[in-house]
Parts: structure tokens; C-alpha cells; sequence
């Protein structure tokens, strides 16, 4: 990412820091730097939150599921919580590169833009990470263990990187890459104006189509179907009859 040296600003930073990944150019492409800048904060909080649910149906079970009309209610309850730490988390991660960036001189060239980068940001990350929690966490009531259903999550989520670093024909890269769930908050790939007014000078590539509205479709799409599966399982296991 030294290329960022020539139109420095705190906006390019945000797009960067916490959202990027190479393209894949050649048929093998990994930047073993940039993929543990991207991954790193991403797995800590995976594992930070992935007995959630596990855990307090493990203390308190017989208070759970023993009131029926509570379960969806509790659900919900704890999704949002979830929720609120993971735009807190990615709110410091975010207020972190931009200290970082003002620290060192750079500028911001648009405030409006620097408003939506930030906000894009948060939106996408909170997202796609909300939806591999809530997966982690329905998988290990399924199997009444979090420790092999956090395995098995990150298995998956590590695999569904491959378009990343496995060079494919253009359309069929582009399509893997907009339907992937976990690389919809990789900035640099969108083509949003207001994201293209900083990376078009660096000649990024970006993939047609691509946009925030579209990132923002296909994980509320992810997310309901997840919810809903939640909801299902919530309503119908039984932990207290399990050991």
C-alpha cells in the first residue's frame, strides 16, 4: 500500500486500513501484510463473541427454555446487544485510523465524503460480522459445543475468502465476489462515486456494479435468512435435555 503515499488524506486511510484487500491479478494472488491488517480485528471479535448465546443458555437454560413465549424475545434481545458492540468496536477501529491519520498531517479533502466513507465503513463491517456471529453462535446450540462450532464457522469464513486470492475468469471473480457475504466490506473493490473520487487517481481496480447499495441487499438478505434460522432454532431446542 505505499501507493497511498501519493494523494494522501484521512479519507483514503479509512477506505484502506480496516477495508482492503488486493485484487487478485495473477492466479495466485496473498499480501500476507494486508490480509492480517483485515483479518486480525476480525477474528478477535469472532472469538470474543463466539459462545454468546452458548454461554448464558449454559448458566441459565432452565430460565430460557422453560418459558417458551421468552425465547424469541430473548433472541432478539441479544441480538441487539451484539449489534451495539460490534458498531462501538468498529466505531473505535474507524475513530483510530482517523487520529492516526490527523496525527500524521494528512487532510480531509471532503467532509461530506469523509462522513460517508466512515459511515460505510462501520455499516459493512457490523454487518458481515454480525452475520458469521449469529452463524457461530445458532451452530453451537445446534451442536452444544462453541468451541467446535467457532471451528467450523472459521473453516467456512476462511474459505469463502478464496475469491480473494484465486485469480478466476473476470466474470465469474466478479459475480463470487458480490454474492460473498464476508468480502462486501472491502472498500477498494466498490464503485461508489464518492469512493471513486479518491481511488480512480491510484487506478485501483474496482468491480462493476459493486456498490454499497448492492453490499447492503445481499447481507440484508444473508442476515434474514440467519435471523430467521435463529429464531427457528431458538424456538425448538431444548438444552435442558442435553448434556
Amino acid at each position: 500500500m505505499t501507493f497511498l503515499a501519493d494523494k494522501p488524506s484521512v479519507e483514503l486511510l479509512v477506505i484502506f486500513i480496516p477495508n482492503f484487500l488486493s485484487y487478485p491479478e495473477g492466479k495466485l494472488t496473498f499480501d500476507l501484510i494486508s490480509f492480517l491488517i483485515y483479518i486480525v480485528p476480525r477474528l478477535y471479535i469472532f472469538i470474543a463473541f463466539g459462545d454468546f448465546f452458548y454461554e448464558d443458555f449454559r448458566i441459565s437454560s432452565v430460565y430460557v427454555f422453560t418459558r417458551k413465549d421468552n425465547r424469541v424475545r430473548w433472541f432478539i434481545d441479544k441480538l441487539f446487544q451484539i449489534s451495539k458492540d460490534l458498531v462501538f468496536y468498529f466505531v473505535i477501529i474507524t475513530v483510530t485510523v482517523v487520529i492516526a491519520a490527523l496525527v500524521n498531517n494528512l487532510p480531509v479533502l471532503s467532509v461530506q465524503h469523509f462522513l460517508l466513507v466512515c459511515t460505510v465503513s462501520v455499516v459493512l463491517n457490523v454487518i458481515v460480522i454480525l452475520i458469521v456471529i449469529l452463524l457461530t453462535n445458532i451452530l453451537s446450540l445446534y451442536i452444544m459445543n462453541a468451541e467446535v462450532s467457532l471451528f467450523i464457522t472459521l473453516l467456512v469464513y476462511t474459505f469463502m475468502y478464496f475469491p480473494a486470492f484465486i485469480k478466476l475468469s473476470d466474470s465469474l471473480q466478479h459475480l463470487l465476489i458480490k454474492i460473498n457475504p464476508v468480502l462486501q466490506a472491502v472498500l477498494v473493490w466498490h464503485n461508489d462515486g464518492f469512493l471513486q473520487k479518491y481511488l480512480k487517481p491510484l487506478d485501483a481496480p474496482v468491480i462493476p456494479g459493486f456498490n454499497f447499495y448492492w453490499s447492503l441487499l445481499i447481507l440484508g438478505m444473508y442476515l434474514v435468512l440467519i435471523i430467521l434460522a435463529g429464531i427457528k432454532m431458538i424456538k425448538t431446542v431444548e438444552i435442558i435435555d442435553r448434556k
